[in-house]
């Protein structure tokens, strides 16, 4: 059997693994990369570089960082600040849209899942000290949104763009993403959230919303308890400035940059080494690796080619409107992503993605943003991203997220689909 077919049913196989979530996804991703290598298709070297990878030591050193300012306590104390604003306390709106902005800032620069974890027992105490003005139930849906459109604005900011860098690095004649590339489709999507929110969500929210508002605390209290008494959170924000400044700048490669950063961390006492390891989410690094893999065995085998021309077929062969290509690059990234992992989506479709722009003639660059941003725009299910199944404890049924970020989702892939090409160019 011709290896570029062998590769499909190993993809194929993967991709239901992800679906049906039967195993872990880490689980399948490596198993899709040592399968490749089982069949020939890869070396045994081939198949596990990708966990020395630049993308791969680049999220190594990212976590931690995230870690320490979480455990720091700096951006409860950011949250605490704006309940001393007094507008943000006496209306929900005000006060949805200004946290809304805060936890999609810092879902850029860390984890989404953490900055989600910080904020909620923020507001379940404004909630409860309210007197019902401000509702938990109106808040907590709207920020696992905010975190995973936040995380869309910088490389750093999720892994499925991390996955599509280390797919890149690895093809030949195509350039990599810049730190802050994709600020210019993801700072628009976030406003476009914000003014949602402030408008027509919460509106929706009032009419969808009807269940009595839970009265738990949620998840992350200890937050609180063992936040640091100042220099510690300012150390960790002095530190993740410097990265950031670093990751613009290019003096290093992103991967040495998070790694001086995380390090930093350690030598000056905001996180120790042990919690710096005990925090590292090894299965976000075992998803990119194995999927890094896989797909490496995709481009090797010629699968991906035999796949992207069946579906340039489809539209119309080398003629294809390149702009209606990306559009359906986008809108089958955001239906998969929400029915399985973003960074699984992203690892299948960004070997075809490229493949497709070779056909085209068109920048590939485009085309893998697209496909980045699409696997990101899932909030349609509760199951899409960790953050966004974090806030189920709201009481919020299955399908509330299709009537409320549903309605979101729509809205953002149109817009994605009509401004990536404009602004990155074809």
């Amino acid at each position: 059997m011709p290896h570029s077919v062998l590769a499909i049913l190993i993809l194929l196989i993967v991709v239901c693994a992800f679906v049906s979530q039967k195993l872990p996804v880490s689980v399948a991703a490596l198993l899709g990369a040592l399968a490749m290598m089982a069949f020939g298709i890869l070396t045994p070297s081939e198949a596990i570089s990708s966990f020395g990878s630049d993308a791969v030591i680049m999220v190594a050193g990212v976590m931690v960082i995230g870690n320490a300012v979480f455990e720091s306590g700096l951006a409860e104390r950011l949250g605490d600040a704006i309940l001393r604003f007094r507008p943000a306390a006496r209306s929900e709106r005000c006060f949805m849209v200004i946290i809304l902005a805060l936890i999609a800032f810092l879902s850029a620069f860390m984890s989404n899942t953490a900055a989600v974890a910080m904020f909620m027992p923020l507001v379940s105490s404004v909630a409860r000290a309210s007197n019902g003005r401000i509702k938990k139930k109106n808040l907590f849906m709207a920020m696992g949104i905010a975190s995973i459109l936040g995380g869309n604005c910088t490389l750093a900011g999720s892994t499925p763009q991390l996955t599509a860098q280390g797919i890149l690095e690895n093809t030949p004649g195509v350039r990599t993403l810049t730190f802050f590339e994709l600020a210019y489709i993801g700072v628009p999507l976030v406003l476009l959230m914000l003014f949602y929110y402030a408008t027509v969500g919460a509106t929706l929210q009032e009419k969808v919303f009807l269940f009595p508002e839970p009265v738990d605390e949620g998840p992350g209290r200890e937050i609180r308890e063992n936040c640091d008494t100042g220099h510690k959170a300012l150390l960790s924000g002095m530190i993740l400035l410097a990265c950031m400044a670093a990751f613009a700048a290019g003096v290093f490669s992103l991967g040495t940059v998070a790694l001086l950063g995380a390090c930093l961390c350690i030598l000056t006492g905001c996180i120790t080494c042990r919690r710096a390891f005990q925090s590292m989410d090894w299965s976000t690094i075992t998803v990119l690796a194995g999927a890094m893999g896989f797909s490496k065995g995709l481009q090797k085998s010629g699968a991906v080619d035999l796949i992207a021309e069946r579906m340039l077929a489809l539209f119309g062969g080398p003629e294809a409107n390149p702009a209606l290509m990306c559009a359906a690059l986008i809108i089958l990234a955001s239906i998969l992503g929400n029915v399985m992992s973003h960074t699984a989506t992203v690892a299948v479709l960004t070997p075809i993605a490229l493949s497709l722009a070779a056909a085209l003639s068109t920048q590939p660059i485009t085309y893998v943003i697209g496909v980045v941003i699409g696997s990101n725009l899932a909030f349609a299910t509760p199951i899409a991203t960790p953050p966004l199944t974090m806030t189920l404890c709201a009481g919020y049924r299955f399908l509330d997220y299709s009537k409320v970020g549903g309605v979101l989702n729509v809205v953002t892939v149109l817009f994605a689909a009509a401004a990536i090409p404009v602004i990155y160019g074809l």
